[in-house]
């Protein structure tokens, strides 16, 4: 084996092990980086669905008396405002088209394509164990 090659595989062997004595501390202390991001955001996580209640695609839940579309795109889930922004009315959802519409002021959203004129704003989303929480600010 040549120099180069044994200096090389030594500085690999020595990252790899700080990192593997180093790995439970930083974990830690990510966590503690994002619950202070959420405590500055004012974000509270509330437990919202479970993995095997979603029963399609595109469905509207209510939480705490206000409706969220809960839209699963492959495997990525999202929440999104099921209130209108223009007009504040529930967005009616058709899940034949995956689109969302607002039948007062005529705005429309395809959340297949990602396209529309109904803007709409969502909510944070993460995963622990097989439920999904939801962040309300």
């Amino acid at each position: 084996m040549k120099r180069g090659d044994f200096l090389k595989e030594m500085a690999e062997g020595l990252f790899q092990t700080a990192k593997s004595v180093y790995e439970p501390f930083l974990s830690e202390d990510l966590g503690k980086v994002e619950a202070v991001a959420d405590r500055a955001l004012g974000i509270t996580w509330h437990s919202f669905i479970k993995e095997q209640e979603l029963y399609s695609d595109l469905e509207m839940r209510f939480f705490g008396g206000k409706p969220v579309i809960v839209y699963l795109n492959g495997t990525n889930m999202q929440a999104i405002d099921g209130v209108c922004p223009v007009c504040s009315n529930i967005i009616y959802l058709s899940t034949l088209y995956s689109t969302g519409k607002c039948l007062n002021c005529q705005k429309e959203f395809n959340f297949r394509t990602q396209s529309g004129d109904l803007q709409l704003g969502s909510y944070p989303l993460k995963r622990k164990n097989d439920t999904y929480l939801i962040g309300i600010q």
